[in-house]
C-alpha cells in the first residue's frame, strides 16, 4: 500500500541497514559476500527477491548460523544492551568481558557481531577483534595488557547496540576526548557519549561540557559537524531553561572563536549555523542583526538569500524589538517569488502574540493549507521552537489528532516529520505526558504503523523529560 510507504521509512532504513550489511561482510568476507550478491542478482534478474532468500543463499558460503542471526538483526525489533566489565590488578587489566542483554523480557536473543575494541594509552590506540557469539564474551586478548585509559567496543564504528562503558572510561571521554589522537575512534567516542547521555548515565551539562572543550580542536570536519550537532541539541532539549541561559555566554563565545578559525567556508558555514540558532545573549542576536542588515560581514563566507531569510527568521522568533518591521524589510529584499510566498505562509509562525499563533494552527486543519509541505513544516518548527515551547504545548494533543488524516492527504514522509517538526522543541514532562495520553487512547483499529511514528518522533521528548 503506497499511503503507509512512508511510515517504513526512518533513521533505522539509513543508519541500522549499513551496519547490518558491514557486519554480513565481516561474517562471510569481502570475496564470498561480494560473488554471494552477483549470484543473488543472476537468480533473480527481473523478478521480485526477498530478504530470507538472501540469507539462504548465504547461509551455504559460511560456517555462521546466518538464520539465528538474521532473526535478532533484522525480523526482531530492539537492540542489545551490552555491557563493558573490565577488572584491574596491580596496573594491568586482570579480565575484560562483554555482558550482551535482551531488553525484551523472555525473548532471549543474542546479536552475534565482530567488535573493533579500542584500547587508549596516551597517543596510542591499541585495537582489538572481539566476536561477540554469546550473551557474556570473555577478551582472553586482553588478559595482562596495561590498564588502559578507556575501552570502547564501537572503537571501528560498526557496533550495533546501547553500549554501557565502564566508569572509568565515561569518565576520561569527557574530561579528555579530544587527546585520542585518530578520527574514527574520536567520532565513535562521541557517538558513543551521546548515547549514554541519551541513557541518563551522563548529565546533559557535563556532555555540553566537553563539547565546548573538544570541538575548537577538533580537526576533522565530520567530527566537527556532528560535535556542532549534539550541541545544539543538547542546549535546547535537554538543558533546563536556567542551566541554558547560564551557559549562554560560554557557548556563544566557544562558537564565534571558531567561527573566526574555521579554515574553509564549509566549516565556517556549520559555525555561523550554530551561532544562529544557539544565540540568546543580547550581544549575539544584536551581533546576527548586523550581519543580517550589511552593517558587519562574516570573513570567508558569502551569505546566499536563503541564509538570510533563515537568519531573520532565527531572530525574529527570540522576540527582538522591531521583529515585524525586520520581517516587512525582509521580504522586500526576497526576489524568488517562491521563497517569497514561503516566507508569507511562514510568518504568521513568527508572531509573538499567542492569538497569531494559535490562528495559524488553525488554518492547517484544512488540507489545502498543508499542500506545501515544506513551508508547514518550517513554520511548525518556529511554532514550537524552544523558546516558544511553553506557549506551543496545547497544539501537540491536536497535532497527533490530524496523523490519520495528514497519512491520507499528505505525502508519504509527511506523517513522520508532521511529528518531528512538532515536538522537537519539547523537553517538559507536561509534553510527554500529553503524547502518552494520546497514545492510551487510541483506538483498536489505530494503524500500528502510525502508533510507531508516534513512539519513534517522541523518543528524544521522552527522555528528556525522564532527566528532569
Amino acid at each position: 500500500n503506497l499511503n503507509e510507504a512512508g511510515s517504513l521509512y526512518g533513521a533505522i532504513i539509513y543508519q541500522k541497514a549499513p551496519i547490518v550489511m558491514r557486519q554480513l561482510e565481516t561474517m562471510l568476507g569481502e570475496t564470498a559476500l561480494r560473488e554471494g550478491l552477483r549470484q543473488y542478482l543472476r537468480n533473480h534478474a527481473f523478478a521480485n527477491a526477498t530478504w530470507p532468500e538472501l540469507i539462504a543463499l548465504l547461509d551455504a558460503r559460511t560456517d555462521e548460523d546466518l538464520a539465528a542471526w538474521s532473526r535478532a538483526w533484522v525480523e526482531e525489533a530492539g537492540r542489545p544492551s551490552i555491557a563493558v566489565e573490565m577488572d584491574l590488578e596491580r596496573g594491568g587489566i586482570r579480565r575484560l568481558a562483554f555482558v550482551q542483554r535482551d531488553p525484551v523480557p523472555g525473548r532471549n536473543l543474542t546479536w552475534s557481531q565482530r567488535l573493533q575494541v579500542a584500547l587508549g594509552y596516551g597517543a596510542e590506540v591499541r585495537t582489538i577483534g572481539v566476536a561477540l557469539h554469546a550473551p557474556r564474551v570473555e577478551v582472553p586478548a586482553a588478559r595482562d595488557l596495561p590498564a588502559p585509559d578507556f575501552v570502547l567496543p564501537t572503537g571501528g564504528g560498526v557496533g550495533y547496540g546501547g553500549f554501557v562503558l565502564p566508569d572509568g572510561t565515561r569518565a576520561y571521554l569527557l574530561e579528555s576526548l579530544p587527546s585520542i589522537p585518530d578520527a574514527l575512534t574520536r567520532g565513535s567516542a562521541l557517538v558513543t557519549v551521546w548515547e549514554e547521555m541519551l541513557d541518563g548515565r551522563v548529565a546533559p551539562g557535563d556532555l555540553l561540557g566537553m563539547l565546548l572543550r573538544a570541538v575548537p580542536g577538533e580537526p576533522d570536519e565530520l567530527n566537527v559537524q556532528r560535535m556542532l550537532g549534539y550541541a545544539q541539541q543538547a542546549y535546547w532539549r535537554f538543558l533546563p531553561p536556567e542551566e541554558r541561559h547560564a551557559l549562554a555566554p560560554r557557548v556563544e563565545r566557544v562558537l564565534r572563536e571558531g567561527l573566526a578559525k574555521a579554515p574553509s567556508s564549509s566549516l565556517k558555514a556549520a559555525w555561523f549555523g550554530a551561532v544562529r540558532d544557539m544565540a540568546l545573549t543580547p550581544p549575539t542576536v544584536d551581533w546576527l542583526r548586523r550581519v543580517w542588515d550589511g552593517r558587519e560581514t562574516v570573513p570567508g563566507l558569502v551569505l546566499s538569500e536563503p541564509d538570510f531569510i533563515t537568519l531573520a527568521l532565527e531572530i525574529a522568533v527570540r522576540g527582538v524589538t522591531g521583529w515585524d518591521e525586520l520581517l516587512k524589510r525582509q521580504v522586500m529584499r526576497i526576489e524568488n517569488p517562491d521563497r517569497r510566498a514561503r516566507f508569507a505562509f511562514v510568518r504568521p509562525a513568527l508572531s509573538p502574540r499567542q492569538a497569531d499563533r494559535d490562528a495559524f494552527f488553525a488554518t492547517l486543519a484544512d488540507v489545502n493549507n498543508r499542500r506545501r509541505e515544506p513551508w508547514v513544516l518550517e513554520a511548525l518548527s518556529y511554532l514550537h521552537h524552544p523558546l516558544r515551547a511553553a506557549a506551543s504545548e496545547h497544539y501537540i494533543p491536536a497535532s497527533l489528532g490530524m496523523l490519520e488524516e495528514i497519512q491520507r492527504t499528505g505525502d508519504i514522509f509527511f506523517p513522520k516529520r508532521w511529528l518531528d517538526a512538532t515536538l522537537s522543541g519539547h523537553r517538559s514532562s507536561r509534553s510527554a505526558g500529553m503524547v502518552r495520553a494520546h497514545l492510551a487512547q487510541l483506538p483498536p483499529g489505530y494503524p500500528d504503523r502510525l502508533r510507531r511514528i508516534i513512539l519513534s518522533s517522541s523518543d528524544l521528548l521522552m527522555r528528556a523529560a525522564a532527566l528532569l
